[in-house]
């Protein structure tokens, strides 16, 4: 990732705010304006068992949900057996969510059928079916302005695949997304989410600078965390503004 690259003194996201754009042209950006902090918070917890394939339980995902929630207190949070497909349908078909975010398990592939985001109830929801979901919402709500999919990959797939989840998102209609390269810890991901949203919150940052200001602040913590590996696998993806 462009993050990771270094000049010989410093790391390039150490100089500057980083976005990837999937497209030449950008869907119009809607600034996040106090109204609009509202937030669709999933999260897997527990182990699951999806067509075969153990996936271990993420101990983290429960702090990085209440990181999320409570800088954005107008959220709704669906963890574990609430997460499933239909219920993810049933929000956003009855409720205006301009922030989506997503904790869990990811298998990513070289072929739609395996990629997939792990859901409740040992279920998953597909990358075709997320494209449905988001396609969706862009006809007949606002388009959604932020998906964060901060998935924790098993150790096989492509590791590109996961980018172009995000990239689906956003062909489907999300104004911008955060997602990550490669296989991630779902401790310094719960940092990086609860600093990211703060930035943006708080500190009245754009996207890609709260996501500049997240992988700064675990760079400048030092000890293994400042690694690149643990930091520089985020993305922002299409509008950063």
């Amino acid at each position: 990732p462009m993050a990771a690259l270094h000049d010989g003194e410093k790391f390039l996201v150490e100089r500057y705010a980083i976005a990837t754009t999937p497209t030449l042209t950008l869907t119009e950006p809607k600034a996040l304006t106090a109204g609009s902090w509202r937030a669709l918070v999933l999260g897997l917890t527990k182990e699951a068992i999806v067509d075969g394939r153990e996936f271990e339980a993420l101990s983290n995902v429960s702090t990085e949900v209440k990181a999320v929630t409570q800088t954005i207190p107008d959220s709704k949070q669906l963890l574990d057996e609430e997460f499933t497909r239909d219920r993810l349908q049933e929000e956003l078909g009855t409720t205006v969510y301009p922030i989506i975010h997503i904790a869990t398990h990811g298998e990513f592939g070289t072929e739609p059928e395996d990629t997939f985001l792990v859901t409740g109830e040992n279920d998953q929801l597909t990358i075709d079916e997320l494209d449905r979901v988001i396609r969706s919402v862009a006809s007949t709500t606002e388009p959604v302005e932020l998906l964060s999919l901060t998935a924790c990959r098993t150790a096989t797939g492509d590791d590109r695949a996961a980018l172009g989840l995000a990239g689906v998102a956003i062909q489907a209609g999300a104004r911008s997304a955060l997602a990550s390269l490669w296989f991630i810890n779902d401790q310094t991901t719960a940092e990086i989410a609860a600093q990211f949203y703060q930035g943006l919150r708080q500190s009245n940052l754009n996207k890609a600078q709260a996501l500049r200001a997240a992988q700064i602040a675990l760079l400048e913590a030092g000890g293994q965390y400042a690694r690149p590996a643990y930091w520089a696998p985020y993305l922002v993806i299409g509008n950063w503004f």
